[in-house]
């Protein structure tokens, strides 16, 4: 199964952070540049920070001019006063969560094996518990 995402180790920290930046920077498109600039980090889940945007398809978007964005900043209307798309701050609460409910569920499926520990448990105890009792019958009869 190919690796998702939200089970790159760093990952969720890096998301949670270009939403922010996308969300409260008055740029609505910035540069690998200008997020290095900003963030003052590279990304510690990918090579850069583009390709984390790249990735996660539900929140960016990456311009042809190699310039990314949060999606959510496209669709709310211009302030009257500024004339920029700013997002509303009771609008970054439920972004910051949604990649963090995402990441729960991600890692959760990548673990689904965990669940069958105790059914293996079982089954090696039982085998164990069957072949002792065969060795001692085949010991008691041939004595």
């Amino acid at each position: 199964m190919p690796e998702r995402p939200y089970t790159k180790r760093g990952r969720l920290s890096d998301v949670l952070a270009l939403i922010q930046v996308l969300a409260l920077d008055k740029y609505t498109h910035r540069s690998e540049s200008g997020l290095v600039e900003e963030l003052q980090v590279p990304p510690s889940s990918s090579r850069s920070w583009l390709s984390i945007g790249s990735e996660h398809p539900e929140f960016f978007r990456v311009a042809k001019d190699r310039e990314l964005s949060l999606i959510a900043r496209h669709v709310v209307p211009r302030d009257e006063t500024t004339g920029m798309k700013e997002l509303p701050a009771d609008l970054i609460y439920p972004l910051l969560q949604t990649a963090i409910d995402l990441h729960d569920r991600q890692v959760s499926d990548a673990e689904w094996w965990k669940s069958l520990v105790p059914l293996w448990a079982a089954l090696i105890g039982g085998a164990f518990g069957t072949i002792s009792t065969l060795i001692t019958i085949w010991f008691k009869g041939s004595h």
